[in-house]
């Protein structure tokens, strides 16, 4: 960014995903092998499926529950559920998010779960804090780049590429950080932002998708002022918007 012909540098840690993980998974072909999804209570909650509906907010509820049909299938849920959900898939013509925090741990057939290496008395801080990143311009730019297209705009993260992929560095971040930017979660966690192509035109951007930015790069340089960053934002809004109505078409 840059103030009167000044230069505002901006430091967000970054770190391998692999490096601030417990856990990762598991994938659809473990849990259709373990577990059968039914719609009546069991003890084992999940986020089922990939519909828009699933991916319009970064906060979910489970929508079904999973009925054990493997030994080890306890033992499954146990060491891999979790309230921070990333994709496998992602279909960004109706994708409004890209990660997603659940009310409860939970496992699902179209997200993996992730269990970050942090303290207890801070987990839930850091984890909504690495969801709301995933959710930052900046966060869905380093998805976007890293996917692997399977169909048109259909694209797939594994797990072994979720692992090489550069995250916030929640472990490094102090308490008072942490505390911030769950606060910025909680601001938009049951907001609606418009479908993914949607959100970057910088005549009329998304306002929950600016709100999102603005409010995050807040967190690290107190300092600046609203209009400055809504300013060089809309330049790099533009970039974005350009470049998805390449891929994906204009379809307004």
């Amino acid at each position: 960014m840059s103030e009167q012909a000044n230069i505002i540098k901006i430091k967000i840690p970054l770190t391998y995903l692999n490096e601030i993980i417990i856990s990762i998974g598991i994938d659809r072909r473990q849990y259709h092998n373990n577990f059968k999804t039914v719609r009546t209570r069991t003890p084992y909650p999940i986020v089922f499926s990939g519909e828009e509906s699933v991916r319009s907010s970064i906060l979910v509820k489970p929508n079904a529950f999973a009925h054990p049909k493997t030994d080890k299938a306890i033992f499954v849920f146990e060491n891999y559920a979790s309230r921070v959900l990333v994709p496998d898939r992602i279909w960004w013509d109706t994708a409004h998010v890209i990660a997603l925090y659940s009310t409860e741990p939970v496992l699902s057939n179209m997200f993996y779960a992730v269990k970050l290496k942090v303290p207890d008395e801070v987990r839930e801080y850091a984890e909504k804090a690495f969801v709301l990143w995933l959710n930052t311009t900046w966060g869905m730019l380093t998805v976007l780049l890293s996917r692997e297209e399977t169909r048109g705009r259909w694209t797939s993260l594994k797990i072994g590429q979720w692992r090489l992929l550069k995250v916030l560095n929640v472990a490094s971040l102090n308490n008072d950080i942490l505390k911030k930017l769950e606060e910025i979660f909680d601001k938009y966690a049951k907001k609606l932002p418009r479908r993914i192509p949607e959100q970057f035109n910088p005549n009329n951007p998304d306002p929950v998708r600016l709100g999102i930015d603005r409010d995050f790069i807040k967190v690290f340089n107190p300092s600046l002022e609203n209009e400055i960053i809504e300013e060089e934002l809309m330049k790099l809004y533009n970039h974005i918007d350009i470049a998805l109505k390449r891929w994906i078409g204009n379809n307004n």
